[in-house]
């Protein structure tokens, strides 16, 4: 179990800073084997994917794995967990490639330009944030936005390397125009590289069901590259990788204006987001798989770090990475020395193997990048979500279809617009009901059935919502409508407040209004249940002295009682 691994000494600012350090210095000798056998295991699956990610954005390979180096220097020293390994992902990768293809137009060193410049932005926000400490920022992106926008980048990733899975040239970037222009020109198809591309998506989805410790990304790119070099399939007008230059990343400020920050900002600002929400997810699986504790705000400061240097250093916006955290954690990696060491074994790989990777067929990456498409859709929990929570479900539809029709960000923003308004519809129209009595049972809210009793004179109403200004309205029209359509005359209007735990300032004076209101008409207004909160606040504004403390019970029981004896009513039953 990692609780073993000991705890340093009394927290001083470089541990609290740089938590990784303080546990390389309680390093033990023993954890090396397994933290070596998992770095380079960590490295070696990584290169073939990190190559497409780039590929994805317009980029040349060497930007990927530039992208996956830094981060595994960076994250070591400033995270709080031992196993996540930070570098690129499928789903960040994709943002990107939107923002930036449109702004680059085929350029590669503008391309490059504008993805280190998303990398700093991004990691710049991390930093604030973890500076204004608001680590459980990322808690409010809902489940049905995160299940859309996966859904939507996933369609939009498998959309994108269609053009390389059948050989054509496409155009267009948008999705339904892109699909469109693929049906106009499938006559054209290359053949040898269809027939290729369909082959590594087989074997991908064999290995996984026939192997699954076999990485597949690693094995179809060895099968990819000596089917390369045995068949001649360069010859053959298959596209492949080509030679590119060795070495390791330099410092480069990325040469842009600030026209450039401005109209990168908002994707900045999402990447920003999603990277925090992923990476804080999976260092909190991981933690509690191998009991220990993570810190929230170290974590985004952590990721925030990473990407400000990667940005500096040739490399795009990176997040804990699930693929490779997993790999880690299955090879035996006890501690960030793991990503140490997949770092010196990638850096070995820039200054002596990249013309390994030279003939490796472009198509093999798009394969690795529709599977990893496939991968996103979470085809389970979309199914659970429909069948439970059908609002849910046309939320993340709408989502899908907001980052499909509009693009990666603004659909992001689409999904959350409609889930603030989903919410604000909720809040403004919350449910209520007229409590009714069960004999020998109290007082319950029995909805539509039609057991139970009122009490004539008397309406005990239950609010299920705080009462704000977005409701109000919605509250006063429910008590005059039940008082008109009561069959007797309405003496006492009870409000069990047992969910209303605020009133804003709106609600309280429209509860003030509704009081005059109900006085004038001979209906005296009554409280149950009503909690701390909420008392504070009606003493504070006054409400409490001026409706006098006998308009307060304990419970809609006592309250039934004392109408019951006053009005010499027959004994109303016990309440809950």
């Amino acid at each position: 179990m990692m609780s073993e691994i000991p705890k340093p000494g009394a927290p001083t600012a470089v541990r609290r800073g740089l938590p990784g350090w303080a546990l390389f210095r309680t390093y033990r000798p023993e954890w090396l084997r397994a933290d070596l056998v998992a770095g380079i295991s960590v490295c070696v699956v990584m290169i073939p994917s990190v190559i497409a990610y780039a590929g994805l954005m317009g980029l040349p390979p060497q930007y990927g794995l530039y992208a996956a180096l830094v981060p595994l220097v960076v994250y070591p020293f400033f995270g709080s967990s031992r196993q996540v390994i930070v570098g690129p992902d499928i789903a960040i990768s994709l943002l990107i490639a939107s923002e930036i293809a449109p702004m680059a137009a085929g350029n590669p060193a503008r391309a490059a330009a504008l993805a280190g410049l998303l990398a700093v932005l991004s990691g710049l926000l991390l930093l604030l944030g973890a500076r204004a400490r608001i680590g459980a920022v990322a808690d409010f992106l809902s489940k049905p936005v995160l299940v859309g926008y996966m859904t939507g980048a996933a369609l939009i990733l498998i959309a994108s390397q269609l053009d390389k899975l059948f050989g054509i040239t496409l155009e267009h970037n948008d999705f339904f125009p892109r699909l469109a222009e693929l049906a106009s020109k499938l006559h054209r198809m290359h053949g040898t590289t269809l027939f290729l591309g369909i082959g590594i998506l087989a074997a991908i989805a064999s290995l996984r069901r026939l192997a699954p410790r076999v990485p597949p990304a690693l094995a179809v790119v060895a099968l990819a590259v000596a089917a390369s070099l045995v068949l001649q399939l360069e010859g053959r007008g298959v596209a492949v990788v080509g030679a590119f230059p060795g070495g390791l990343p330099r410092l480069a400020v990325p040469d842009v204006d600030w026209s450039d920050i401005h109209t990168l900002l908002p994707a900045a600002i999402g990447i920003a987001l999603l990277a925090y929400t992923e990476g804080i997810l999976l260092a909190r699986a991981f933690a509690a798989k191998n009991g220990y504790e993570i810190a929230p705000n170290q974590e985004l400061a952590a990721i925030g770090a990473a990407n400000v240097v990667t940005g500096l250093f040739q490399g795009f916006a990176v997040t804990g990475s699930q693929a490779r955290t997993t790999i880690n954690d299955a090879a035996g990696g006890r501690t960030q020395v793991a990503s140490l060491v997949a770092a010196a074994t990638l850096i070995l790989f820039l200054l002596f193997l990249t013309p390994l990777i030279a003939c490796l067929p472009k198509v093999a990456l798009a394969a690795l990048l529709i599977n990893g498409g496939f991968t996103l859709m979470e085809f389970d929990v979309m199914v659970r979500i429909y069948r439970y929570y059908p609002r849910s479900a046309m939320l993340a539809a709408l989502t899908t279809l907001g980052v499909l029709a509009v693009g990666v960000v603004p659909g992001i923003l689409v999904g959350v617009a409609i889930s603030l308004l989903g919410l604000i519809s909720r809040i403004s129209n919350p449910p209520d009901a007229v409590l009714r009595q069960v004999p020998g049972d109290g007082f319950h809210d029995l909805g539509n059935t039609t057991g139970g009793q009122t009490i004539p004179g008397l309406i005990a109403y239950r609010f299920y919502a705080p009462l704000l200004f977005s409701n109000c309205g919605h509250f006063v029209e429910r008590v005059r409508e039940l008082i008109t359509a009561s069959p007797s005359t309405v003496r006492w209007f009870l409000i069990d407040a047992q969910a209303i735990t605020e009133i804003d300032v709106t609600a309280a004076e429209a509860l003030r209004g509704l009081k005059q209101e109900l006085e004038q008409q001979g209906v005296a207004m009554k409280f149950a249940h009503a909690n701390r909160p909420l008392r504070e606040i009606l003493v504070r504004i006054g409400f409490t002295g001026e409706l006098g403390q006998e308009s307060f019970f304990h419970s809609v029981h006592e309250c039934a009682d004392t109408f019951q004896a006053r009005f010499n009513s027959p004994p109303a039953g016990d309440s809950k």
